[in-house]
């Protein structure tokens, strides 16, 4: 084109590309911590390999937790008298290791993806031990000593898939089946020195199942249409040996239809769905069956980039898992039975969250949420006499509904261009319980952070208030301490180092306290821990690419077994 001189750069395209990423994270004054992990990505042609490998390890002496428990019971008279039992820790040994392996292949063109992954994680905890003082009030003056330990062992396997194809006229199809299998073997000991041993062995094979199958017909650039099928099941096979002998098998599964529709625009979002599903257990020969509706809808409106409008609605089902549903009668200490109930139902529940952000400026914003959650005839721990009223046992009944309200803000401001950011979130909580357990609890938190970005480093001040909880299935109240932290880091395009000084004000190793009021049986516990206690860590991720340049993120990591029906 008349230029004076030419220069041709000549490239060869890469056909394969990818990076590795090396994470380790490193706690100090709370015992042995350590996370490590590899996580690589590699791209050949149209396939995507991604492999993590990870080494999770814990080992120190300051987990479990003291109980005061209050029993109504009878004596042999059949007089109504109340025990307390205080069970104080002295000491505790708490080890555990856990090994997950996941590799994921995908297949990727313009109208196919196809997704697998499988995964494996060894889960090993072969020291979990308690030791401690034992009292009664009224009884000996002469303190008893307990001791408790529960070692377990867990491998499972995990495959997940996903296929998507899209067809002509604007169909796709999207089907994704899962499977899990998890082989447990829980070991547990108690041991008072006025009581004979309570010895339980537990074996379990647990598997779950879950096939997902959409029809999607995208009309025109904003609305889509979506029918949607969905089964699977839930399978335990458990055999309890020790004091007591039990041999259990147990399933539920369920199927399940939908239609969906999307509405999209630049100022108007929305998603609704609504379905049936049939839900079927049996729980050694004792069967449950439920069919019920559900729906969902989220909406979302910004009439113009400052102000924003959502709302979520949910009508669903609640299930209760296969160890509420267990017949099994399984002995806790000398005084309490713990057990679960076949004939436990489901119960429904409807959530409703509504937020309003507003932002009028890229430096500062605001947003109001409130959330509303309440659970209808819910599933709810009550405590029954037992064996002529000289003990409890502790059972599950469907009873009274559970609300859980909250009203907060999230402000978010930032100063000097960007460099400095300053967050606050408040919020006030309305807890209310009908029933058995009549009873309202409404704590108040608030959250604050504060960063400071210098180029390549930055600080990082946490503040949060003690965490206040009311649980829907049990008549227990959570207060846990604060959470405070001090965060320097530093990263590039390769390194990432975090430091990180947390809870350096407070004092001690308990990290809750859980208060349980109930007619017959009232429990103070203090959960002793590493949550709260004062420590240091240090992060490091080393990150390092090869061949054509691979789009990071969209890592996979660890993956989950089947659910457990051991009762705890």
């Amino acid at each position: 084109r008349g230029a004076q001189r030419v220069i041709n750069i000549i490239v060869q395209e890469y056909a394969y590309g990818g990076y590795t990423k090396l994470t380790t994270n490193e706690n100090f004054l709370v015992g042995f911590s350590s996370r490590n992990n590899v996580f690589s990505k590699f791209s050949f042609k149209r396939m995507t390999y991604d492999l993590y490998v990870g080494a999770n390890n814990w080992d120190n002496h300051h987990i479990g937790n003291s109980v005061k428990g209050v029993y109504s019971l009878k004596d042999a008279d059949w007089t109504d008298y109340k025990l307390t039992r205080a069970e104080t820790l002295d000491g505790s040994h708490y080890k555990q290791n856990q090994y997950p392996v996941t590799l994921r292949a995908t297949y990727a063109t313009d109208r196919i993806q196809i997704r697998n992954t499988v995964g494996f994680t060894h889960v090993g905890i072969p020291v979990y031990r308690q030791q401690g003082r034992l009292t009664y009030l009224p009884g000996s003056e002469n303190d008893y000593t307990f001791d408790r330990s529960n070692p377990s062992r867990s491998n499972s396997v995990a495959y997940q898939g996903s296929f998507f194809i899209s067809l002509p006229r604007q169909f796709s199809i999207d089907i994704s089946p899962s499977f899990n299998h998890t082989h447990s073997n829980d070991y547990l000991s108690y041991s008072a020195s006025n009581a004979t041993e309570i010895v339980r062995h537990a074996r379990e094979n647990a598997y779950d199942y879950r096939v997902n199958a959409y029809l999607q017909k995208r009309i025109g650039q904003k609305h889509t249409a979506m029918f949607g099928i969905n089964g699977g099941d839930n399978i335990n096979r458990l055999r309890y040996s020790g004091t007591s002998d039990y041999y259990d098998r147990f399933h539920n599964a369920f199927a399940a239809g939908m239609l969906c529709y999307n509405f999209q625009t630049q100022r108007i979002s929305l998603y609704a769905d609504a379905g049936f599903c049939w839900e079927g257990s049996d729980i050694n020969g004792q069967k449950y069956d439920d069919t019920y509706p559900f729906t969902h809808i989220n909406l979302r409106f910004s009439p113009n980039s400052e102000n924003a409008f959502s709302a979520y609605f949910q009508y669903a089902t609640n299930s209760p898992g296969i160890d509420q549903k267990a017949s099994d009668i399984l002995q806790d200490n000398e005084y309490m039975y713990v057990t679960g109930n076949p004939l436990l139902k489901n119960c429904r529940h409807i959530t409703l969250n509504l937020a309003y952000t507003w932002m009028p400026s890229n430096a500062f914003g605001l947003s109001a949420f409130s959330n509303f959650m309440e659970y209808i005839d819910r599933q709810l721990i009550i405590y029954e006499p037992y064996n002529d009223g000289q003990a409890l046992i502790r059972n599950y009944r469907n009873n009274g509904n559970y609300v859980k309200s909250e009203i907060g803000l999230a402000a978010n401001c930032k100063l000097f261009r960007g460099k400095l950011q300053l967050y606050a979130s408040p919020k006030q909580a309305f807890y209310k319980s009908s029933g058995i357990y009549d009873k309202s609890y409404n704590p108040f938190t608030i959250t604050a952070q504060a960063t400071c970005y210098l180029n390549s480093l930055y600080f990082q001040a946490y503040y949060q208030t003690p965490d206040r909880q009311m649980f829907a299935s049990s008549p227990q109240i959570y207060r846990e301490r604060n959470f405070h932290s001090v965060t320097v880091g530093w990263a590039n395009s390769d390194w990432n180092i975090r430091v990180m000084a947390a809870n350096f004000f407070n004092k001690g190793w308990s990290s809750a306290d859980i208060v349980i009021e109930s007619p017959l049986y009232t429990e103070l516990k203090e959960n002793i821990g590493t949550s709260s206690h004062p420590r240091f860590s240090v992060a490091v991720t080393y990150t390092f690419g090869y061949g054509k340049k691979v789009q990071r993120g969209n890592e996979v990591g660890e993956q989950s077994g089947a659910n457990s029906a051991i009762i705890k």
